[in-house]
């Protein structure tokens, strides 16, 4: 199936979403328009290309910072010893009907990519996620993801890796 991925907007339904995790349910339906206005986050969201109103999946991105003495030494021994820029997948969720057809990696790689695109011009040294449980963990390792240390819940793909050629494919 294809997907159209594009910024929220006002005409997708969001009530009927479903990703089986109730908080990113609430998210969507409650709070994600009310953070793109106020500058907090941008969500992008996932249609099939043959119905443009039915929500089959989304993602958040935002700006973060993160110290420096958090990060994997080998990427540490590299930086200044202060905060350093990161972009953050804060939510990435699939609807339970879209789930198992490749959606979440289709998200995955567009987020990396508009990453990718803004660091021509806003610098980050990786993109963080907080995964929500293991499987979530395993999906991000997957894709490269590492653990920070002692935060196993929090991962990291370094700028390193979506910079260069994607490990994505579709």
């Amino acid at each position: 199936m294809k997907y159209l991925i594009r910024p929220l907007d006002a005409d997708i339904n969001t009530a009927d979403f479903q990703c089986g995790t109730q908080p990113l349910n609430d998210y969507i339906r409650r709070y994600a328009s009310q953070d793109v206005r106020k500058n907090v986050s941008r969500v992008f969201i996932a249609t099939p290309e043959n119905d443009q109103k039915k929500l089959a999946g989304f993602f958040t991105l935002s700006a973060g910072s993160v110290g420096c003495s958090s990060l994997p030494t080998s990427l540490a021994r590299k930086l200044p010893r202060y905060p350093v820029p990161v972009a953050l997948i804060g939510r990435l969720a699939v609807d339970n009907e879209s789930q198992g057809k490749g959606l979440g990696s289709i998200l995955l790689a567009d987020a990396c990519q508009k990453v990718s695109q803004a660091s021509s011009v806003l610098a980050v040294v990786g993109i963080i996620v907080d995964a929500k449980d293991d499987k979530s963990i395993s999906f991000y390792k997957h894709f490269g993801f590492i653990p920070l240390p002692g935060q196993a819940d929090r991962l990291l793909l370094p700028a390193s890796v979506f910079q260069q050629n994607s490990p994505f494919t579709e």
